[in-house]
């Protein structure tokens, strides 16, 4: 997997640069969709319900959840410990994460739109194997890529309904800093939830309930095809999410936050070249206790960090590729090879950086409050400043008066600041909005993220569906209705039964189960995308050189209309210049005319 990702990135920027000209489609073919819209569509495809998922990532890492190697107190204070934290998580969700979309996008646009093939998965190893592809390889590729799409969208499904079930819950009671406030008797015990309005609770029936919901929003979307469902959706998810990071970036310490992005970013630049060849090879041995050879000295990472978030995220995007990939490619027709791989590479790492650079730094500022405050998260009371004890969490400063004297002033911490590491997953988002105003703000910014985070889910379950149907239909771009909505209806009955699988004690044990199924199939796609980027520079090569070949053959003023015939003089054609059917001959030889 590390290797993998850094030869591809070579490659892709060789091609930027070498056919950065190459269009995607036919000389008069013009792009479909605009270019917010087009960035908007492939960013809600991509990446953007792991996102809201995970943009607490930053922090986790920061806190140190799995003991990452970072964590060494002798080798790095907090403030270096934070610039790494929101680094490595540049480095998931940056370049190399983006390149397998990017690698099967371009390569699909091309066969499809320059030399008229289906729009399928096998016929991208069809520069390699030729007619190959119509056996039983291009058959165990296509079901390979349909199996990682489904199995994929149905995870991103449960777990986007686990999150809607939480902020749901939270507007139902009224949740605000760690306290319900509607449908309580007075008589609950600090951390005890409430009635709320409805009763709503978090359970797999409410669950299951929300994803028959965006399965029939998203199914209705995909009826409405491209133009009217799936971009019009996009827009408004993207709006809304610029809203939302455009008040944290304001609400908070704004100067702060842009030199966050600043330093990680450059940090970024200047690590990728090591990180993207780290592979925690001495923490992989374990504690020196364990006789494998570990660190005697015991500092560093523990074992199995990089399994549990690197590897992982390399084996989710390989696997996400044919599915991402393929929508890529059928939005990009007409488009420039060098303006794809900017908008499908380049940009989405970018935003990506913005998103979780902007939500990583608030939540460490954040956390950094909290520890120094004494909030260790172990109890309610010493999770959220609105339960902690005011005159025993908070901060002692040392202050000079106008005379210049010393003195100190208690500040106790202020209701708003939470330990954000100590709640769970779905939480801390919610938290962390709830921190810049009132109740009253807490349940507005929840609106919004809710909307957010269903239009972002409905987008990516449809394009999805859309894609999945591309693939069963053979590569056809507008597959048949019923098989539209057939294969909608299939991702959400496949989601409502693995949420109905799992016990009440561990919901998410079936959806994790499932998640490690398209990380498995990601291992046999990375060697297709070796492939894939290996017929990619071969038809990049073909289709310059055709292109080549055709402008040398239109007679334009000024051009030397013969070069290329000047440039495969053979030593035939002076024989042929005296003995006329000589070479005639010769080809009529060899075909066996003379026979």
């Amino acid at each position: 997997y590390m290797i993998t990702q850094n030869v591809w990135i070579v490659v892709l920027f060789y091609l930027l640069f070498k056919h950065y000209n190459l269009k995607l489609g036919k000389p008069d073919d013009k792009p479909e969709f605009s270019d917010l819209a087009y960035f908007a569509m492939l960013f809600s495809c991509g990446v953007s319900t792991g996102l809201w998922y995970f943009s607490a990532e930053p922090m986790w890492h920061y806190e140190g959840y799995g003991t990452p190697r970072w964590m060494d107190a002798d080798m790095f204070n907090m403030n270096t410990r934070a610039e790494h934290a929101v680094m490595v998580t540049f480095f998931h969700w940056g370049l190399h994460g983006w390149i397998p979309f990017t690698m099967v996008g371009a390569l699909i646009a091309i066969l499809s739109y320059r030399r008229g093939f289906p729009m399928s998965m096998r016929f991208t190893l069809y520069p390699l194997i030729g007619e190959m592809v119509y056996g039983v390889l291009g058959d165990m590729i296509e079901i390979l890529s349909i199996l990682c799409t489904i199995f994929g969208v149905c995870t991103s499904l449960g777990l986007g309904a686990m999150q809607i079930n939480k902020g749901m819950v939270r507007l139902d009671r009224g949740t605000y800093l760690g306290k319900d406030y509607i449908g309580c008797s007075g008589a609950e015990l600090p951390g005890t939830a409430c009635e709320g309005n409805t009763g709503m609770t978090e359970d797999r029936e409410v669950q299951i309930c929300i994803i028959i919901g965006i399965t029939l929003l998203a199914t209705a979307s995909v009826v409405m095809g491209l133009k009217k469902g799936i971009q019009v959706l996009s827009f408004v998810a993207f709006g809304l999410s610029v809203f939302i990071l455009i008040s944290i970036l304001f609400m908070d310490h704004t100067w702060y936050i842009l030199n966050v992005l600043t330093s990680s970013f450059g940090y970024y630049l200047w690590y990728l070249p090591k990180i993207s060849f780290h592979t925690d090879a001495w923490e992989e041995l374990g504690a020196a206790s364990l006789g494998q050879g570990g660190a005697p000295d015991g500092r560093g990472g523990a074992a199995g960090w990089m399994n549990g978030w690197t590897i992982f995220y390399w084996g989710w995007w390989i696997s996400w590729g044919p599915f991402v990939g393929t929508f890529l490619a059928r939005i990009s027709k007409g488009r420039k090879l060098g303006h794809f791989i900017i908008a499908t590479l380049i940009l989405p790492s970018i935003w990506s950086f913005v998103f979780l650079g902007i939500m990583g730094a608030a939540q460490i500022r954040m956390s950094n409050q909290a520890i120094s405050a004494g909030l260790d998260g172990t109890t309610i009371a010493t999770r959220y400043g609105s339960y902690a004890d005011k005159t025993a969490i908070g901060w002692t400063q040392s202050l000079e008066d106008d005379d210049g004297n010393p003195y100190t002033k208690w500040v106790p911490v202020p209701d708003s600041v939470t330990r954000l590491y100590w709640l769970g997953t779905e939480d801390v988002l919610f938290e962390h909005l709830s921190a810049y105003g009132g109740q009253g703000w807490a349940t507005f910014m929840t609106v919004i993220t809710l909307i957010c985070i269903v239009l972002y889910f409905i987008t990516s379950s449809d394009s999805a569906s859309f894609v999945v149907d591309i693939m069963a239909a053979n590569g056809v771009e507008e597959p048949p209705l019923l098989q539209k909505i057939f294969w909608a209806f299939t991702e959400g009955a496949a989601a409502c039964a693995l949420l109905a699988s799992a016990s009440e004690d561990n919901p998410k044990a079936a959806l994790n189960a499932v998640k490690a199924i398209p990380i498995i199939l990601g291992l046999p796609f990375t060697f297709l995308l070796f492939w894939m980027c290996q017929g990619l520079v071969i038809v990049c090569h073909e289709e310059a050189k055709r292109e080549e070949a055709e402008r040398e053959n239109v007679p334009l003023i000024g051009r030397r209309h013969f070069k290329m015939f000047l440039l495969n003089f053979e030593k035939v054609t002076f024989i042929s210049c005296v003995f006329p059917f000589y070479g005639l001959g010769v080809v009529a030889e060899k075909i066996g005319w003379c026979k």
